[in-house]
């Protein structure tokens, strides 16, 4: 049985190309968006610039004749021309919050309200933004950009921060930390986390579980370490101290009021001047612990072009020759390749979080 035949359709300010009327002659594109990388970004040959600006909005949707899906969002930031066509070099919505630089205070409010109003004020779409932890204050300087103080927010939680293909703002736990609660697994062992990984993976849309060798799978490697075995000590600021994140005034004699812990092994202290009580350091303490876990093992696949694949979205191997490749987990990179030369591939990474 033939495969369908690839098609996109692709537009940028005022011009729209597609497989069946195909302007300005376009010839590749590349996608690539990651949990690591605030900012997604999207490549285009074409034959000429065809009237396209830096800042005209940029829309592509690849797929096949059963139908379309949209797999960027963004806009132009770079037209390079040159002798024989033309390249564009976009950039995903999530910019806007990474140029963002405010300064903003906020009182007894949830991490999500948080995440919720610089989104707001960044102008972009919210996805799904769990409210995480209760802050009895929280401070936003400008000297930093919004994405960073909400990037080390996400860290201290356990979460991911990203932007979907739609261009919309997500805040939430993936894998094991999805079943992070606000006041869930205080103090909680990182055995515990890592022990939950399966049963609390993100099955929304977007994934594909359970690719296949020799159905699916053209290539695979991996790259499995040992689980993160450290016993994360957090300890934060005293709660009498209202000078801001970045001041510890403490008026007690004894550390262990204001610390808490996770996970077994040697120690590793981390200094938090946000968790301002035992109860916080220790969510924060299995916030870290599942944040350091996630970046210990992955596997790294080719497939067929998948444009319906989503950041944090339940994707995995099987049936392949070497076992160790069997795995599931949520995908935390995602490439598509479109071209003449090599048709309609997906690349993607997903973290196993399990260790060898």
């Amino acid at each position: 049985m033939a495969s369908a035949r690839p098609e996109f359709a692709f537009s940028a300010g005022s011009l729209s190309a597609s497989s069946a009327s195909p302007l300005a002659g376009p010839s590749r594109f590349v996608v690539e968006r990651s949990l690591e990388v605030p900012v997604d970004s999207l490549r285009v040959s074409l034959a000429e610039s065809a009237g396209v600006a830096a800042g005209d909005p940029v829309q592509l949707d690849l797929g096949d004749q059963g139908g379309l899906e949209r797999v960027f969002t963004g806009s132009v930031a770079e037209v390079r021309p040159r002798l024989g066509g033309c390249e564009l070099f976009c950039v995903g919505r999530m910019l806007a919050l990474v140029d963002l630089r405010v300064s903003s205070f906020y009182r007894d409010r949830s991490a999500g309200d948080v995440v919720r109003d610089l989104v707001g004020q960044a102008a972009l779409d919210k996805g799904e933004i769990a409210d995480g932890v209760a802050l009895p204050r929280f401070a936003v300087e400008r000297r930093v950009g919004a994405h960073a103080q909400l990037r080390r927010l996400a860290d201290r939680l356990g979460y991911a921060l990203f932007a979907d293909r739609q261009g919309k703002v997500h805040f939430r736990g993936l894998g094991a930390a999805a079943s992070l609660a606000s006041g869930g697994g205080l103090g909680a062992g990182l055995a515990n986390v890592a022990a939950s990984a399966s049963a609390a993976l993100d099955v929304g849309g977007g994934g594909s579980a359970g690719l296949a060798y020799g159905t699916q799978l053209l290539d695979a490697s991996g790259g499995l370490r040992p689980s993160f075995g450290r016993k994360l000590l957090v300890g934060g600021e005293s709660p009498m101290s209202g000078q801001g994140e970045d001041k510890s005034f403490w008026l007690t004699a004894t550390d262990s009021d204001f610390q808490d812990s996770a996970g077994e092994g040697a120690e590793m202290l981390l200094s938090d001047p946000t968790a301002r009580t035992k109860d916080m350091a220790g969510r924060f303490a299995t916030g870290y612990a599942a944040t350091f876990q996630r970046r210990t093992s992955a596997i790294r696949l080719t497939v067929l072009g998948l444009p319906a694949l989503e950041l944090g979205a339940v994707s995995g191997a099987s049936a392949a020759p070497e076992a160790g490749l069997n795995a599931s987990g949520y995908i935390k990179g995602l490439r598509h390749r479109f071209g003449s030369l090599e048709g309609f591939l997906t690349d993607l990474v997903v973290s196993t979080e399990g260790g060898a």
